[in-house]
């Protein structure tokens, strides 16, 4: 019970200091932009295409793991047939009356 009440607690933490540091950023970032417009804007570029390229692997990675379970479970339904065929055609092999 104490785990879970210091995981819970540490999650809070994080979420409330991720919030802070949130609203940090964004006053000196309003603050930078009033002092020089120019200089705000500067290396947001760079920053930009970081963000899209890591939200890029992302999306590459999410649908590379669902092709790989796609491909398994494909795998597992034709795994499937194949016995039910199996079964169907050793079940010809015995009598009618059986």
């Amino acid at each position: 019970m104490d785990k879970i009440i210091a995981g819970l607690m540490f999650a809070g933490g994080l979420y409330f200091g991720m919030i802070l540091l949130l609203e940090l950023g964004r006053r000196l970032g309003r603050l930078r932009q009033r002092k020089d417009e120019e200089a705000a804007r500067a290396g947001l570029g760079a920053v930009e295409g970081a963000v899209f390229a890591l939200l890029g692997l992302l999306i590459a990675f999410t649908f590379s793991g669902a092709a790989l379970r796609f491909d398994a479970r494909r795998q597992l339904i034709v795994q499937e047939a194949n016995a039910i065929g199996t079964a169907w055609l050793r079940l010809s092999l015995l009598p009618a009356k059986a």
